[in-house]
């Protein structure tokens, strides 16, 4: 409470402590303009004006400058007090740290956008019920939550909009309430999420809780719930998203390994622990240069590590970039590497996708040795008479041909596109006159062009 000129005359604990003091009697005396951040001064002085002429404000928000300088959004009703003349002597308003629904709000933004605007300014449901179950009041808040006005719902049962399923654990909780009319019973119950029904026919969660409330000698329910319709559907996409990501972790022929910017290993997926020869247990929290990156490699690992958290540059991510891994017994390897930065708020995160490459850099040794067995061999057959003027690639197809390999499997071997294969094909038959592959390869046995 503060004079028409917004010195505090009266105020509760709660408000000393949201304004970040420890006693109301630091707080009597001060002007309440002290804790209106300076961007909300004028905002705040026009409704001022609104109270004193239309008598209340409600839902305003500002952000509130505590004592230690410390600012928290908050959510203002205010009213001013009148004299019998009908002039306002003094204000009284209640303030609401609105910081958590902040929050909230924007964690749900980041995962789902689209619920963003369902879950702005969710308000609160009171509701008073006989012990039969009708109900006797309902807040206008109501009309936001679920469609109906609070004229149709008075007098009806609150049993019309709870959901079939969930109406014997709410009737327990009422029924628990109303037989332990006591003293004890005026302490909050333990929250309950139910279903309720929309106006439009839609099922909106609520999460509630109630205690009992005596008027002349009667007892009734004094139900307090909110809607969490959209924390409930964000927690389950959140699940959703989690399972996701681990079926897709957990079925990955490649390593996926992430770390922390301290490289300290934060996933490990199956494909890691056989790769590397590590349990994820024993992987998890080690750092990652000293579990599977040599030692002649670590203080490049290092060095790049620093120089992204130092400029947020980094020469290897974003590629595909070959490297030497190493196992759990020492052992390197080979492997194909592909780091993704990801920013998560204030910290940096680094998901790594690795690929060993011993099969493929084996199988790419044994082509070439091929290729070197097989050009050596042409070579030596290149010039001789009756060669009918083949080039050294085309006695190399023939050689192939020879060997029974199709169109495919030469362009493999020799590094080039069927199509070429094809052109070289065509060639060699035109300059040995012959009319088909068969009669080319029968004549080159023949004439030791091919062995």
């Amino acid at each position: 409470m503060t004079t028409i000129e917004g010195k505090i005359i009266l105020c509760n604990q709660q408000a000393a402590t949201l304004h970040g003091l420890p006693r109301t009697d630091e707080m009597i005396g001060r002007s309440a303009w002290e804790f209106v951040a300076a961007e909300d001064v004028d905002r705040a002085s026009r409704d001022l004006l609104r109270i004193l002429t239309e008598g209340s404000i409600r839902h305003v928000e500002y952000s509130l400058l505590r004592a230690d300088g410390g600012r928290v959004p908050v959510e203002l009703s205010a009213s001013a007090i009148m004299d019998r003349g009908g002039n306002p002597r003094a204000l009284i308003g209640v303030v609401r740290d609105v910081s958590e629904r902040r929050t909230a709000e924007e964690a749900l933004r980041r995962s789902e956008e689209r619920f963003r605007h369902l879950i702005e300014n969710a308000p609160d449901l009171i509701t008073v019920v006989e012990p039969s179950g009708e109900i006797r009041y309902q807040s206008p808040s109501v009309q936001r939550t679920l469609g109906y006005t609070p004229e149709e719902l008075i007098g009806t049962s609150i049993w019309r909009l709870i959901h079939p399923d969930d109406a014997r654990q709410v009737g327990d909780a009422i029924a628990r309430g109303l037989l332990e009319a006591s003293a004890e019973s005026t302490l909050p119950h333990k929250l309950l999420v139910f279903r309720a029904q929309h106006k439009d026919g839609r099922w909106r969660y609520l999460e509630g809780s109630g205690k009992v409330l005596i008027e002349g000698g009667r007892a009734h329910g004094l139900i307090n719930s909110r809607d969490i319709t959209d924390r409930m559907e964000a927690e389950r996409a959140l699940e959703a998203s989690e399972r996701r990501k681990a079926a897709i972790l957990d079925t990955a022929l490649d390593a996926i390994i992430t770390i922390n910017d301290e490289s300290k290993i934060l996933e490990f997926n199956p494909a890691s622990e056989a790769m590397f020869g590590l349990r994820a247990r024993e992987a998890i929290g080690e750092r990652l240069d000293d579990l599977i990156v040599p030692p002649s490699l670590r203080g490049r690992h290092r060095r790049g590590m620093q120089r992204y958290l130092t400029t947020g540059k980094g020469l290897v991510l974003g590629k595909r970039i070959e490297l030497t891994g190493m196992r759990a017994d020492g052992t390197e390897f080979p492997v194909e590497l592909a780091i993704v930065p990801i920013e998560m708020g204030e910290t940096t995160i680094f998901t790594g996708h690795v690929r060993d490459l011993t099969k493929r850099k084996r199988a790419e040794e044994e082509l070439q040795q091929a290729r070197e067995e097989l050009e050596s061999g042409v070579e030596q057959r290149v010039g001789l008479k009756g060669a009918h003027g083949l080039t050294f690639r085309e006695l190399t197809v023939l050689q192939l041909l020879s060997s029974g390999q199709a169109d495919k499997e030469i362009a493999a071997t020799l590094g080039i596109s069927a199509q070429t294969v094809n052109k070289h094909v065509q060639r060699i038959l035109h300059k040995m006159s012959a009319s088909s592959r068969t009669e080319a390869v029968v004549r080159a046995i023949k004439e030791g062009l091919v062995g």
